[in-house]
């Protein structure tokens, strides 16, 4: 084959390889034609989301400057893209986070790669002060971006949500914390989860005292059983509230008397218990007790005076009536005045009675120091003739110590005590009383003491309640004597009670205050 000939298959070797090139080089356009058309979509798309996401995008070049902000910025602090482009606007920041922010950014800077989360208030168009909280991440060596890539986001409204909820949070917590009140939570065993320090304070039990522990170790034997039925019921019935009372043990070991309403919350996923709401009544209780005996006391205060007062009354109507008679002698006539006059007589005692009894529950007094020793030789002198004429023997301890009480009343109280002794040893062979006292701290224990036929021990509680009588005497009396004792010495916060043994006589004491 010549040389033109070879050139000839060359040029046509060489053709097809053109053809074949400017083939693949169509193909390869076609390829390139669609990854630009793509990258042009995906732009369009990157530009959508960032002109429409709540998120800012924003590229912040070393030296501080900005070098892209997404749209998005201006929907949401409300300033144009040209107000916040170039330079960093140093009022666009809150002046106390400035240092803050700076030093976070240099930090990111310190290395390639490297990423800040920061949190600092701007100034909205609108002048407010808003939160702002952003991601950084340092790409400064990335030819393509050259700074520091910040992705952030208002967080306004939930700074002020999260403020409003721990605002409202330190509100309840207050109330728990100073309410009289006191509130516990119960797992589903009834053993303590949590309780508010109120009931720390009320019961002087601390959180390991209790926590842990079920509620009903520490409610009264008696208490025991109901508050079992009570709190089994409100376990098996979710939602359900019931109210209950029962004595509860205080930390000192004192029971007392408490409230409580039981609500079981155990499906409640942000409780998850048995909720106590509780206050202590024991003040209640007293007063109720006190009240209840008060109107015992008083119906008994009625059947007693309407009997003992309108027996004379019937004895003068009766005798009256009879020396109405024209028949009547002059010896019947004087028979029937002198039971009229014994029974005016005893009407006045008996009223004389009743006012010393009101009286001796009166707070109202003149306080002052008083020499018990006088007042005592003085009851003793008056009650002379009768303490004479039963022959008893009348002992007075030494040293009476003087206190500090309304006179009246401590004359009251040894009047009807030296009384009270003497009717019971009308029997008695060798009648004998003794009146003695010793001091204790702040106060003086005084006693009046007799060897008459003394008490069985179960009406030691007995004797002071007003309108009782005891024993074999026959003595006139509405049975009050003892019971005003005990409301004067309670008056001045002293307390009265009683030793006693049938056939040993008997010993009554009271306390004072030392003068």
């Amino acid at each position: 084959m010549n040389d033109d000939e070879k050139t000839k298959e060359q040029l046509i070797e060489e053709l097809a390889g053109l053809r074949q090139r400017v083939s693949e080089l169509g193909s390869s356009y076609d390829e390139l034609q669609r990854v630009k058309t793509a990258l042009q979509q995906g732009a369009e798309a990157l530009g959508v989301v960032l002109e429409n996401s709540h998120d800012i995008f924003a590229i912040i070049r070393p030296d501080g400057t900005v070098g892209y902000l997404s749209p998005s910025m201006e929907r949401v602090s409300g300033y144009h893209l040209e107000e916040l482009s170039g330079e960093y606007a140093p009022d666009f920041v809150h002046p106390d986070d400035i240092e803050y922010l700076s030093d976070a950014f240099s930090s990111g800077l310190e290395s390639p790669g490297r990423a800040i989360d920061v949190e600092f208030r701007y100034r909205h168009a609108d002048g407010s002060w808003h939160t702002m909280e952003a991601h950084g991440i340092n790409l400064a060596d990335n030819p393509v971006v050259s700074g520091m890539v910040l992705a952030a986001r208002d967080i306004s409204g939930r700074r002020m949500s999260e403020e409003t909820i721990a605002a409202r949070e330190r509100y309840y917590r207050s109330l728990i914390r100073n309410a009289a009140d006191m509130v516990s939570i119960l797992d589903e065993d009834l053993a303590f989860r949590w309780g508010s320090p109120s009931a720390s304070r009320i019961t002087g039990y601390g959180p390991d005292d209790v926590y842990g522990k079920s509620v009903l170790s520490y409610i009264h034997p008696e208490d025991v059983k109901q508050a079992r039925k009570d709190y089994y019921f409100v376990l098996q019935n979710p939602g359900v509230t019931l109210a209950t009372e029962n004595r509860f043990r205080h930390q000192d070991g004192t029971y007392h008397w408490h409230e409580a309403i039981l609500t079981n919350l155990l499906d409640d996923p942000s409780v998850r218990g048995l909720i106590i709401n509780s206050r202590d009544i024991t003040e209640r209780k007293v007063m109720e007790e006190e009240l209840l005996a008060s109107n015992r006391e008083l119906d008994s205060f009625a059947t007693t005076v309407s009997h003992d007062l309108r027996t004379p009354l019937s004895l003068i109507e009766g005798y009256a009536q009879l020396m109405r008679a024209e028949n009547n002698t002059e010896e019947e006539k004087e028979a029937y005045l002198k039971s009229i006059i014994a029974a005016a007589r005893r009407m006045d005692e008996l009223t004389e009675s009743l006012l010393e009894y009101a009286q001796a529950g009166q707070p109202e007094g003149v306080v002052s120091p008083v020499e018990p020793l006088d007042l005592v030789s003085d009851i003793v002198f008056e009650h002379s003739s009768v303490i004479e004429s039963m022959n008893v023997d009348v002992i007075l301890g030494e040293g009476f110590p003087v206190v500090r009480v309304d006179r009246f009343k401590l004359r009251q109280v040894f009047t009807n005590l030296v009384n009270n002794a003497a009717k019971y040893l009308a029997d008695t062979p060798r009648p004998r009383i003794e009146i003695g006292s010793h001091a204790d701290g702040g106060m003086v224990t005084f006693y009046v003491r007799d060897n008459g036929p003394g008490l069985d021990p179960g009406l030691k509680d007995e004797v002071f309640m007003p309108f009782k009588r005891f024993g074999s005497s026959q003595s006139p009396g509405l049975g009050i004597g003892l019971s005003t004792v005990k409301r004067a010495v309670e008056g001045w916060g002293g307390r009265a009670w009683v030793e006693s043994e049938p056939g040993q006589g008997a010993t009554f004491f009271f306390t004072a205050p030392l003068g």
